[in-house]
């Protein structure tokens, strides 16, 4: 199945990615991809405003995280 993947938004280790399925794509299936550092991921979401609702609420999270922060201090992340 191939897929298109377009990066919409990354920080803190957060990643927020569009998936367009190609063999779909006359039926518009859009899917969107929340990656992180942190568990559960990665989760994957149908709703763009959902998607970046969630995005900015773990990178809140993430930054808040003393694991992650000591990641992004020592340039791993």
């Amino acid at each position: 199945m191939a897929q298109k993947k377009t990066l919409i938004a990354s920080k803190a280790g957060v990643r927020l990615e569009r998936i367009e399925d190609l063999a779909e794509r006359q039926r518009g299936k859009i899917t969107f991809k929340l990656s992180t550092y942190r568990p559960p991921q990665p989760r994957y979401i149908a709703d763009l405003d959902e998607a970046e609702d969630a995005f900015a609420r773990e990178v809140t999270a993430s930054l808040q995280d003393p694991v992650i922060v000591a990641l992004m201090e020592r340039g791993t992340i």
